[in-house]
């Protein structure tokens, strides 16, 4: 038996929850189908430069695209001063009509966007000499979900450039930090919502090089630990089908014709069909668009009697 009956805005409820979920990757696994993890060497050279290379794991990247990219996106604010550029533009105070409209007062503005990560003055500074190096860390949106949740996310990296392990952690305001003996220093910054980060700090240590030693060297790769977690919203899709008393009380299945075959002339139901103690069952609930198209199926656990005297409510529930 199948029946159909349509939906009312009370019998649907959406409700929205965060889930968050932590990740600790370490080594080889960082690459991993189902990780994805990238580390891109980015450097200051001319497109056509012989040392334009190719860097990065899951997928690869020119060294000079990696750069640029960056520099556009995060940092063009931040080329001439690391507190950010600012552009001059005029109000429009209209008037009653067109001519009477004029531009007064000398607003400050930032010419780009650069997505900065908190509403403190941001410090970004960004190594624009000639073959001056960066590294960008690229966790895959399969993992971050919406975003990175600020004060989650740490970079542990060994090697013979730093014998005693490097940590770099985020400050929750979109800086990477360094915390050696209580001296903070900002090697780059965090990107939460686009699962980035971009280390241009190249003095004393050369952090930012950090992408290239690892090309050069890939089994240093084993030396990388990334931790954070990530934030996705759920939305719980609940559906209240309810069957009034006097609905759904006749049965359409074939089984309950006295002659079931298929073809059959005979349409006629056995008699307990029309008694008035008889009461067909739910078994199954389906939901389906505008379009007829079924999109999600619900199976009872035990079948369900349509009752005759009081209405009957199935509740659906689904995440997605």
């Amino acid at each position: 038996m199948s029946a159909w009956k349509q939906f009312t805005t009370k019998d649907v409820t959406i409700t929205p929850f965060t889930a968050d979920k932590g990740f600790s990757i370490t080594g080889s696994a960082l690459t991993g189908s189902t990780v994805g993890i990238n580390i891109f060497a980015g450097r200051n050279v001319n497109y056509s430069s012989s040392s334009n290379l190719q860097s990065g794991f899951v997928y690869s990247s020119s060294m000079n695209s990696i750069y640029n990219s960056a520099k556009q996106l995060y940092y063009k604010n931040y080329i001439s001063s690391s507190k950010g550029d600012t552009v001059n533009t005029g109000s429009m105070l209209p008037g009653v009509t067109r001519e009477d409209d004029r531009s007064i007062g000398s607003i400050e503005s930032p010419l780009y966007e650069n997505y900065l990560q908190s509403s403190l003055i941001q410090e970004r500074n960004f190594p624009t000499g000639s073959g001056n190096s960066i590294t960008t860390l690229a966790i895959p949106t399969k993992l971050y979900g919406e975003k990175i949740i600020p004060n989650t996310f740490e970079f542990v990296y060994t090697s013979s450039t730093f014998p005693t392990g490097l940590l770099l952690t985020d400050d929750g305001e979109g800086n990477i930090i360094r915390n050696f003996k209580g001296n903070i220093t900002v090697e780059g910054q965090i990107f939460y919502s686009h699962g980035l980060v971009v280390l241009t700090e190249d003095n004393p240590l050369n952090i930012a090089g950090i992408g290239n030693e690892i090309r050069q060297n890939p089994p240093l790769i084993e030396n990388c630990v990334f931790n954070f977690s990530s934030s996705l919203t759920i939305y719980e899709q609940q559906y209240k089908c309810s069957i009034l008393e006097n609905e759904f009380g006749f049965s359409t299945n074939p089984s309950l014709l006295t002659s079931s075959i298929e073809g059959a002339s005979n349409q006629e139901y056995y008699p307990f069909v029309s008694a008035s103690f008889f009461e067909p069952y739910i078994t199954c609930v389906g939901l389906y668009n505008e379009a007829k198209q079924l999109v999600a199926v619900g199976k009872l656990s035990f079948p369900l009697p349509v009752s005759q005297f009081t209405d009957t409510t199935v509740i659906v529930n689904f995440d997605i």
